[in-house]
């Protein structure tokens, strides 16, 4: 395996456009899960989960995302439908895992958690590395979607 050799101003630079497409993928997630949200008359964040979407998106799904980014680094890269199963698989496991509400919403809550996920990692695979769309979901959407769906 031959890895690259970067200086360190690259290293920054590498970290923080994976940062802002993080960032950015958690503001297309959260604006699609708040419109979910809205068209099931608060569904979503009665029923199915205990914490607020911000919290749910921002906390839980993002880091489960890193931590399998991480993993993959780690151990052999998956690629293709390998990595959407086993990508799939963990949001299943980190959504149901976290159901505290009621055991029958525990299903619900681990589909809502892979639908998460799943968010993110079509979300990092359509954004481009380097444009201004990845700037506005990352900053911008996440501001609006706080603005116009809190009460």
């Amino acid at each position: 395996m031959q890895t690259k050799q970067y200086s360190p101003m690259m290293w920054r630079l590498h970290i923080g456009h994976y940062v802002i497409n993080k960032l950015a993928c958690g503001g297309m997630a959260f604006l699609v899960l708040n419109l979910i949200n809205m068209a099931t008359h608060d569904y979503i964040s009665s029923s199915i989960l205990s914490i607020s979407l911000e919290q749910w998106v921002y906390g839980i799904i993002m880091m489960a995302s890193i931590t399998f980014d991480a993993l993959c680094a780690i151990i052999a890269p998956l690629r293709g439908s390998k990595s959407i199963f086993v990508l799939s698989v963990w949001g299943y496991i980190v959504g149901y895992s976290l159901a505290v509400n009621d055991i029958s919403t525990s299903w619900l809550s681990g589909l809502l958690g892979l639908g998460t996920i799943l968010l993110f990692y079509f979300g990092s695979s359509i954004i481009r590395k380097y444009s201004l769309t990845s700037l506005v979901l990352a900053w911008i959407i996440p501001l609006v979607c706080i603005w116009i769906f809190k009460p």
